[in-house]
């Protein structure tokens, strides 16, 4: 009898541990399968915010979450929702929102007002709950009759709600029923917060230089629309003008006012800086130099009232150059006035023989009592004068380089005409232009008989 419960002792003990193996192999195999998706779960998560941090924008980051999300099992709808008031800081106006690249005819981009937001997340992601047909058309607009169960996770940056990552399932199982779910959310949540900032961050300044860059191009059409003519006849006296800004908008200027049938009054001039400033006080400069010159044939008096108002408008380091002429076709004489500008010069048609117009002032805008000094010179028919900014002879001789656009038309070959001389100049800036770009702007007159 011993014998016998000792055997079926035995066996009772076999048959235990053998469920017991059976029982470990399934719990084995349960864990290792549970281990397996925790770790695809992972992996998936990882490739899915690497992909979204790439996007370059919204729609791209939006498309690219919806579908890799929609592949995982029983979810079946996704979207993600910004604030209104989110948008609204981050952007700074209506027109930047309106702007946005956002997905057209798909309802995965809806925007929410943060107070109702507010009212259906809290401080811990919801998951999954059992929705009432028809409650969730905040999230999911247009699908809202089907979604039977959903996670609405938010969306926070710096202690900010910027929105909300919406899951929507038919069913009520969902992908993300493992221990590491939520916290795969999560974190999830955190980066997709990161990476729909840094693309509205970079939208706002992109949009920001392109509201910038058409008033660029507003104001330099309008800075063209200030200048006279590139060229002005008057009886045998002929003006032809150059002008290239460095960029859209530049500091160089250049004017000319007829003084009756026989005079013409001519300003060059270089302000200080480059850009919107600059442009504006060229602009300045124009109306002031019309009034003054106008009813003074004299270029030392007509600088030296320039300088007068511009020393109350210019700002510290602000400054202009400018050469002034009155140019008398009767006469054939000129009377030339400077202002710390570089000094015209006046090319013989009787011999390769130039001669500098030297007299000099300050720059306007540095010493309300500055005194301007004129010199008066004659010329001939054939004679060329040159006016011009030092962005010509930077262009032509290289900044830094000594000597003055003089020294560059010496150069040329004997016994070209006004024409020729002034086309060949021309023909060299375009050609540097085209080729190196210019370091800054360039201004140049020629005035021939």
């Amino acid at each position: 009898m011993n014998d016998a419960f000792y055997h079926h002792q035995t066996e009772k003990t076999l048959r235990n541990l053998e469920n017991d193996n059976r029982r470990l192999k399934k719990e084995i195999q349960e864990t290792r399968q549970e281990a397996a998706r925790i770790r695809e779960l992972i992996e998936f998560h990882d490739r899915l915010e690497k992909d979204f941090f790439s996007a370059d924008s919204l729609e791209e980051l939006v498309i690219t979450l919806a579908n890799c999300l929609q592949l995982r099992p029983d979810i079946d709808f996704v979207s993600l929702g910004l604030t209104r008031q989110y948008l609204e800081s981050i952007l700074g106006s209506q027109e930047f929102i309106d702007q946005l690249s956002l997905p057209r005819g798909l309802n995965i981009l809806p925007i929410v007002d943060e107070e109702d937001l507010r009212k259906r997340v809290g401080e811990e992601p919801v998951l999954f709950e059992k929705t009432p047909l028809g409650s969730a058309e905040i999230f999911f607009p247009g699908h809202h009759d089907e979604i039977r169960s959903h996670a609405i996770l938010p969306l926070t940056l710096r202690n900010r709600l910027l929105g909300s990552l919406n899951l929507g399932s038919i069913r009520s199982s969902h992908y993300y029923s493992t221990a590491t779910g939520p916290d795969l959310l999560n974190r999830l949540c955190a980066k997709l917060a990161i990476a729909v900032d840094n693309i509205l961050s970079h939208k706002r300044v992109a949009l920001q230089k392109e509201l910038l860059d058409q008033e660029i191009r507003r104001a330099a059409l309008l800075q063209k629309d200030l200048l006279p003519s590139a060229s002005l006849e008057l009886g045998s006296l002929r003006i032809t003008a150059y002008f290239q800004p460095r960029h859209e908008l530049g500091g160089d200027f250049y004017d000319f006012l007829l003084l009756g049938s026989e005079k013409v009054a001519l300003l060059v001039a270089d302000v200080s800086g480059h850009g919107f400033s600059s442009a504006l006080i060229a602009a300045m400069l124009k109306f002031t130099f019309q009034m003054e010159a106008s009813g003074e044939p004299s270029p030392e008096a007509i600088v030296s009232r320039i300088n007068e108002k511009f020393c109350h408008i210019l700002k510290q380091d602000d400054f202009i150059t400018l050469c002034c002429a009155v140019l008398d076709t009767k006469t054939l004489s000129m009377a030339v006035a400077r202002a710390g500008h570089p000094p015209p010069f006046l090319h013989r048609s009787d011999g390769n023989t130039l001669l500098r117009l030297e007299p000099s002032g300050p720059p306007v805008g540095v010493d309300p009592k500055a005194i301007y000094e004129r010199t008066q010179v004659e010329w001939n028919p054939g004679d060329v004068l040159f006016f011009y900014t030092d962005g010509v002879t930077e262009a032509l001789l290289g900044k830094g380089e000594a000597g003055g656009l003089e020294d560059y038309v010496l150069k040329l070959e004997q016994g070209l005409s006004a024409d020729e001389i002034s086309q060949k100049l021309r023909s060299e800036l375009e050609k540097i232009k085209e080729t190196h770009g210019l370091e800054d702007d360039v201004t140049l007159l020629t005035v021939s008989l």
